[in-house]
């Protein structure tokens, strides 16, 4: 570390803090000179928050997002404008910290700033939507928003204190949320989908889509299937959550093709299948973003699969699917 600003400590911290909660980091950091725990002045140029006009704009937006996170759609719009907005925030944080190095440096931790507060935003609100998508019993929202709370404090509250013992907690975050990161991102995509295919839900049927209307590779992976030339052939796209055989949560495309329905996905650039024929669907959950169709293993094990509002109807799901 000869050489190098002690503020780097600090950088990732701040990154991963920021894309928890963007707003109570910067409402920590405005306010933490005027306590009587932290006596030094803060790194760089980031004692500029605690102007009285920024406090109250920071505490305005936190208490705006701790309103719309209480409810699902509210807080699919919320966190999918924010997608935006983290990274430059986490990048406009970094130039803070960095005030006064030379500039390849303070643009490089920005850079490296801004890719982590995403990376952060993506997976915390991916585990938001997972929760309002599934069947499982799940913690309640104010519980998850108060454990999150209490480990942005904590990070912020180490970076400004012990900046070692926090650039290891942060690492440590990130490994866990690395776990977790591809499925949740996933899940943030095919739940902006949804929010999609509900505006536009009164503009087409509610339907099961025609063989000439499958992506091409979805066709490919059926060029096998011995039922698939003459069973019907027609499909929606569909997410899957704790599907045997298949990621924690995937996207792809349900198809039914005269025997049992298959979810079709790409696993990297390979198209891979997964039968549902085994598993036995317990019931259909109309909700005003999606259809939700409850399996369950043979083993006892559950599962899900969603549908959007402008995919096919109750009635044909039920059609499709052995229901115990």
């Amino acid at each position: 570390m000869d050489g190098l600003p002690p503020e780097l400590l600090v950088l990732l911290p701040l990154a991963v803090a920021a894309g928890i909660d963007l707003y109570l980091t910067l409402l920590f950091l405005g306010a933490a000179p005027t306590s009587p725990w932290w006596t030094l002045p803060l790194p760089g140029a980031l004692g500029d928050l605690d102007s009285p006009g920024v406090l109250i704009m920071v505490g305005a937006f936190y208490l705006l997002e701790f309103s719309a996170e209480r409810f699902a759609p509210a807080a699919l719009v919320w966190n999918a404008f924010h997608a935006v907005i983290r990274p430059l925030a986490g990048a406009l944080l970094a130039l803070l910290l960095l005030d006064g190095e030379p500039l390849v440096l303070a643009l490089s931790g920005a850079v490296v700033a801004g890719a982590v507060a995403s990376f952060a935003h993506a997976v915390r609100s991916g585990g938001a939507i997972v929760r309002w998508l599934g069947s499982a019993a799940s913690p309640h929202v104010l519980l998850v928003s108060l454990v999150e709370d209490a480990m942005v404090l904590g990070l912020v509250a180490l970076a400004l204190d012990a900046p070692l013992e926090a650039l290891a907690a942060s690492v440590s975050l990130l490994a866990l949320a690395a776990i977790a990161g591809p499925s949740h991102a996933r899940t943030f995509g095919f739940a902006v989908r949804l929010a999609i295919a509900r505006v536009s839900q009164t503009l087409t049927q509610r339907r099961w889509l025609g063989p000439e209307e499958l992506p091409a590779w979805v066709r490919r992976a059926l060029e096998g299937d011995v039922l698939a030339p003459g069973g019907a052939l027609r499909g929606s796209p569909a997410g899957v959550h704790r599907l045997p055989g298949a990621p924690r949560f995937a996207t792809g495309w349900v198809v039914v093709r005269g025997g049992s329905p298959l979810f079709v996905y790409r696993r990297g650039r390979t198209p891979t299948s997964v039968d549902l024929g085994p598993l036995v669907a317990e019931g259909v959950l109309e909700s005003a973003f999606f259809r939700r169709v409850d399996l369950r293993t043979r083993a006892g094990a559950p599962a899900c699969v969603f549908f959007g509002v402008n995919g096919p109807s109750e009635a044909s799901l039920k059609a499709e699917f052995l229901f115990a």
